[in-house]
């Protein structure tokens, strides 16, 4: 007996929930993890089938993502590495930024504009009080570089308090910084003099137990690596494109900071060398 062509036997279709809270932090970087995904998803179809993404339009925090990953309410999320986040989820182990968000720019009050032109090293930070998210892995990153860090603001206030507040520092990947302030121009605006810079990996993470997905992943990520789609992607991005011309990061005063959190699975040497490719790119 000869089955319809639309019976059960027809692949079935991976759904892949994910977090896009684009519009609501003012910020289109997340469409470019989306795009991402998209393309790992797509260099590996012909192995596991067909998908469907489903992006969520809320904002979370970043300890949400991870109970909802634990709960199956999301499939996948993106965030910087630690151990003890690849202790709560499953880590695909391909950098999706090149290091970025170890490449940060200082967001400051607008009538504090100059605050950071004399400085020359990390020393000259000392004065300074950081504002972060209470639970972002780069709190601890600058903590554990004797950096003053205030976490007691409400992660979606930050920007306000620190339009509200002289004195304070909020640092931001160079792909996040100028689509942010652009937003909220009213307040605060770029640091123009200094760049920060330490190892940092983000990568895709999923549940515990969900290898297909994470396998998948990490084939789709390499394979985009390996046939230059990836690196296309990243550098015409438009937010990238507009952000790494804009960031003048050769002008900078540099300053290396450490990253104690980086698990030791992270190729160190490979991050920076990726880094070095942003700091010395040019677009036409």
């Amino acid at each position: 007996m000869f089955l319809p062509a639309f019976s059960s036997l027809a692949e079935p279709v991976l759904r892949v929930r994910y977090i896009d809270a684009s519009d609501m932090k003012h910020n289109p970087n997340n469409d470019y993890f989306g795009q991402l995904l998209k393309l790992a998803l797509d260099k590996t179809a012909a192995d596991y089938g067909p998908y469907e993404l489903s992006p969520l339009d809320i904002d979370i925090s970043q300890r949400r993502h991870f109970l909802e990953i634990g709960k199956g309410r999301v499939d996948v999320f993106w965030t910087m590495t630690t151990d003890a986040r690849e202790q709560q989820a499953r880590p695909v182990r391909v950098p999706l930024m090149k290091g970025v968000y170890g490449l940060r720019l200082l967001a400051l009050n607008r009538a504090d504009a100059g605050l950071l032109e004399s400085v020359k090293g990390d020393e000259d930070l000392r004065g300074i009080r950081f504002i972060q998210g209470r639970d972002w892995p780069d709190t601890q990153v600058l903590r554990l570089n004797r950096l003053r860090v205030e976490t007691d603001i409400a992660e979606d206030d930050l920007y306000g308090f620190l339009a509200r507040h002289r004195g304070l520092a909020f640092p931001r990947a160079i792909t996040e910084i100028f689509a942010e302030t652009d937003s909220r121009a009213a307040g605060v605006v770029a640091d123009e003099h200094v760049l920060l810079r330490y190892p940092a990996a983000m990568y895709f993470f999923v549940a515990k137990d969900n290898e297909v997905l994470a396998t998948r992943l990490e084939a789709g990520l390499r394979r985009a690596m390996g046939d230059g789609s990836f690196d296309a992607l990243f550098y015409q991005f438009p937010a990238h494109r507009d952000a790494i011309s804009r960031a003048n990061l050769g002008a900078r005063i540099l300053i290396e900071l450490d990253n104690p959190l980086l698990p030791a699975s992270v190729d160190k040497a490979e991050i920076r060398r990726q880094q070095d490719q942003i700091l010395g790119h040019q677009y036409p």
